[in-house]
């Protein structure tokens, strides 16, 4: 008890000794600082809520709504209702759950339709559903895509014609409910396109029509048989090609000049024209007799002349080359190849030692072994393309600065969990960190006041509770042997010794003063 009233005792004095400031300032940082805490605490304890279902059914929003509360799992409702969130670590078994009982029942059909055996149906009527289930097996496998949260697909599939010529072809139409404002890259929609060809006889890649929920056109603006269709694909060829041919040549130029020093561009003429050839051979000088036939035929002319004519028919085989020839599409016709060097640059000393920028312009022979370089990484050909180098100075007065990339930028949410974690000790290391410093600084500022008070009052002054009333006599100064500056200052301190010493209660007063300045 003794202990504990002693240290009640020097807080109850440390509180006196501070000033009113002091303690608004610590009373504001206390309440501010367990606020704050219980607000991270709270907002790092709660959970973190994912999507469940989504486009839902309002009746069945509510059998799902009635079955979490049934369990007492806490949810939220968003988007008018229509989308159930809940706590991140129970989605997936939610998810088995609700599908046990049939929820949601209102999202594609695939091939479950054909496990209710009903008799009686009509074949009409088994093809809409083959299709029904076709779509919806088509519609989960484009859902599975990453980025993409519903997709709806129709599919046309004509009748059976007699005629081959009369028949015509399946086509299809898919609808993509992207999960941000977000577009597929032009090979993610060639691969859907390819996807629901493939799963439907007969269906061509170029037949399937794809666009978002805004209504932008994603693929099947362009058949491929169209002019259109061929430029396009034709120019996305030429770019790859004039792309891979550059990167070559960069490639090497920068391990020998390093990056920045050097600039290519490729332009490649292609010729995408399908060219079938076929011709036959004969060789007349290399025969064989395949058969010969011989005939005879007596003649009896004017006269009572008979005579007698012999004929021959004679079948050579004569050997025949047949040759069918489809000249490949896409072939280089010509390069025109532009490059670009910067002038060689070093950083030396100059004749007073100073490190100077030396730039001069690049030797004949530098410059033919940079050619050659180039044209071998290339594939030049001096009959059919065209080469320019040249060396000229890079203007480097205003390089652009590196960006550094988002740290934050695509997160994981482990990454945020960790977070959630960690930043209320941080809050809670700081703020006691802040307290400690206030503390100390007014530990510093106080003891100075409260010891010459107490030197004070042990004169003559009023004595607190708890102080020592023992007198401490201040020392007398001796002037001798100090400067003119010295003495002047000892006697101006020897003047305030003796006015403590004559009126300890009005010097007690006036340093009070003071202190409810400071």
């Amino acid at each position: 008890m003794a202990d504990a009233d002693q240290f009640k005792d020097k807080i109850l004095g440390f509180l006196r000794g501070m000033t009113l400031g002091q303690k608004m300032t610590i009373s504001t940082t206390l309440i501010v600082g367990i606020l704050g805490f219980v607000f991270l605490f709270r907002w790092a304890t709660q959970p973190d809520y994912a999507l469940l279902f989504s486009n839902l059914d309002l009746k069945e929003a509510d059998q799902i709504v009635e079955s979490l509360r049934a369990q007492n799992v806490p949810y939220k409702l968003s988007a008018g209702g229509s989308s159930v969130l809940i706590p991140s670590r129970q989605i997936y078994e939610w998810r088995v759950t609700l599908a046990a009982q049939g929820l949601p029942s209102a999202g594609s059909i695939g091939y479950e339709i054909f496990d209710q055996n009903e008799i009686g149906l009509s074949n009409f009527v088994q093809k809409i559903n083959y299709r029904r289930a076709l779509e919806g097996e088509l519609s989960r496998t484009i859902e599975s895509i990453k980025g993409i949260t519903k997709a709806r697909v129709h599919i046309v599939i004509p009748e059976d014609r007699l005629f081959r010529k009369d028949q015509n072809d399946p086509t299809a139409s898919i609808v993509l409910h992207m999960s941000t404002n977000r577009r597929l890259r032009d090979e993610q929609v060639e691969g859907i396109a390819n996807l629901v060809s493939a799963g439907v006889e007969g269906l061509h890649p170029g037949n399937v029509k794809i666009v978002d929920s805004r209504g932008r056109t994603l693929s099947g603006a362009y058949s491929m048989d169209s002019i259109m269709g061929m430029t396009s694909s034709q120019l996305d060829v030429q770019r790859r090609v004039e792309a891979h041919l550059t990167q070559k040549a960069q490639s090497m130029l920068s391990a020998v000049l390093g990056e920045g020093h050097s600039h290519i561009r490729v332009t490649a003429n292609l010729d995408f024209q399908r060219i079938e050839q076929t011709s036959e051979n004969y060789d007349p000088n290399n025969t064989a007799i395949l058969s010969e036939e011989r005939s005879e035929k007596s003649n009896q002319g004017q006269q009572n002349v008979t005579g007698q004519s012999e004929y021959f028919t004679t079948n050579y085989n004569v050997p025949t080359t047949v040759e069918h020839i489809v000249n490949a599409v896409g072939g280089i016709t010509q390069l025109s190849i532009s490059v670009v060097v910067d002038h060689f640059r070093r950083t030396m000393p100059d004749i007073n030692g100073v490190m100077v920028d030396s730039v001069r312009q690049r030797l004949p022979e530098e410059m033919n072994a940079l050619e050659n370089i180039v044209k071998n990484a290339i594939g030049f050909n001096e009959d059919r393309d065209q080469f320019e180098i040249a060396n000229l100075a890079f203007d480097t007065s205003d390089e652009p600065l590196s960006v550094e990339p988002d740290f934050l930028f695509g997160i994981d949410g482990q990454y945020i969990d960790l977070v959630q974690k960690v930043l209320p000790v941080l809050f809670l290391f700081l703020f006691l960190m802040i307290i400690k410093g206030r503390l100390k600084k007014m530990k510093l500022s106080a003891p100075s006041g409260i010891a010459g008070t107490r030197q004070l009052r042990a004169a003559g002054g009023a004595v607190l509770p708890g102080e020592s009333t023992e007198a401490v006599p201040l020392p007398r100064i001796d002037e001798e042997g100090l400067s003119p500056e010295g003495a002047e200052s000892a006697k101006l301190l020897q003047q305030i010794s003796d006015f403590v010493d004559e009126k300890p209660s009005a010097a007690v007063k006036l340093i009070r003063y003071w202190l409810l300045e400071e």
